[in-house]
């Protein structure tokens, strides 16, 4: 392939720098908008050889492994720029749905870094190799091996040694695994997926383990294995349980930030619908002030939830109940004893839930998601049935990377 020179102007929406060659978008990853490079490329495509023209706005990135390991995209990007970058993302999808709103600055919730990490574990294909544990590289099977990662809390800096620990223990399955790692209050929790049932002479080399590193707990697929402490999280004097492999905000910042607008959003409502509640940060605090009815379809998250009600005495009522809200949302007819709704979902949204909301009489819908377009997708709905769309506030707590949340309040 014969080198070209592209101009770079602008940055697409998974962070790759973007140039024009005659009529050809050309996608260049680890290029900014207004630096010249050296390229290669095969069709949309183009592979970096070199930086012309650097940008102003270039900057080191802080760890080793940028440009091989997948889960960052713009380390090479001053933080300003960034922030630009991910609220002009909540932009373009508000403008593709026809949706006219006041965006304001993107928050940074990054704090003191992510709280959870899932390792993948691989075996080497030739005798005498590495057991390796680390994130994937970039559009590739391969992976990286990992000795660490600064935008992880501290806690968790073993947790690559342990998942290569795991490894080595399960070396005879031969299977691919993902060890996930929690920080908890009480030291590290680790679930271990992918493989399979174990002989019991296995579980008993994983339990020793685990004892030997001093987790927390450590379980298979979800079930214990060993549970040396309860792992919790405490947050605004509340006790929350966490359920093995989890979902958990992936920054306690980010967390924060979003239990505080929802908290604040909420004043005066008497009784709310925390629908895909996960483990119940919001609810928990919700409870507080509210009667709270909190939803979700991981049965695991809302037994957390109700031993956390359990613990967590006074307050307003806190119910807790697993509910699969894409298959089965609370129609219209539900919704009547709520006056607001809070919704949470995962990256594919709430579609079937706005639609009902956007046919009941709720006064008021606090919408956190992490995805822009999923995000106007449902704003959409929402704003035909009536809704009026406030102020949307991005939100990011991936540094680093493509992904941002938006938190914004629906009223009648």
């Amino acid at each position: 392939m014969k080198p070209e020179t592209l101009t770079l102007t602008a940055m697409g929406a998974r962070g790759d720098g973007i140039g024009t060659i005659g009529n050809d978008r050309v996608h260049v990853p680890f290029a900014l908008p207004g630096e010249t490079a050296l390229i290669t490329r095969e069709g949309e495509r183009g592979n970096l050889l070199d930086i012309t023209e650097a940008s102003p706005d270039r900057v080191s990135p802080p760890c080793p492994h940028f440009t091989r390991c997948g889960g960052c995209a713009v380390q090479h990007w001053a933080a300003p720029n960034i922030a630009e970058w991910k609220l002009e993302r909540v932009l373009t999808a508000l403008r593709r749905a026809k949706i006219e709103a006041d965006v304001l600055p993107t928050r940074d919730a990054h704090g003191a870094g992510r709280r959870r990490v899932t390792l993948h574990v691989r075996y080497p294909k030739t005798p005498g190799g590495k057991i390796e544990a680390g994130f994937m590289q970039a559009r590739s099977h391969a992976l990286v091996d990992l000795d660490g990662c600064p935008l992880l809390v501290p806690a968790l800096a073993p947790a690559p040694d342990i998942a290569r620990a795991i490894g080595h223990i399960l070396r005879g399955l031969a299977k691919p695994l993902d060890v996930q790692v929690t920080a908890c209050d009480v030291g590290l929790d680790c679930d271990i997926r992918g493989s399979g049932p174990l002989v019991d002479g296995l579980r008993q080399k994983l339990i020793a383990f685990a004892r030997e590193r001093d987790l927390a707990r450590l379980t298979l697929h979800g079930e214990r294995l060993i549970e040396a402490r309860v792992p919790v999280l405490t947050f605004d004097g509340i006790t929350a349980y966490l359920p093995p492999g989890s979902f958990l905000q992936a920054t306690a910042e980010a967390e924060a930030t979003l239990a505080s607008f929802a908290v604040e959003a909420l004043q005066g409502a008497k009784h709310v619908a925390d629908l895909f509640c996960g483990l119940g940060p919001f609810a928990l605090r919700l409870a507080r002030h509210v009667k709270v009815s909190a939803m979700d379809s991981d049965k695991g998250a809302i037994e957390a939830l109700s031993r956390s009600i359990r613990t967590n005495p006074g307050g307003k009522p806190l119910m807790a109940e697993a509910r699969d809200l894409f298959r089965r949302p609370l129609f219209a007819p539900d919704l009547k004893p709520f006056d607001a709704v809070l919704i949470d979902p995962p990256r594919q949204g709430a579609e079937a839930q706005a639609r009902e909301l956007a046919k009941s009489k709720v006064a008021k819908v606090v919408s956190i998601s992490c995805d822009p377009e999923s995000f106007a997708r449902d704003a959409r709905i929402l704003i035909d049935g009536g809704f009026r769309l406030g102020p949307v506030t991005p939100v990011d707590q991936f540094r680093y990377s493509a992904h941002v949340e938006v938190m914004a309040v629906f009223s009648r």
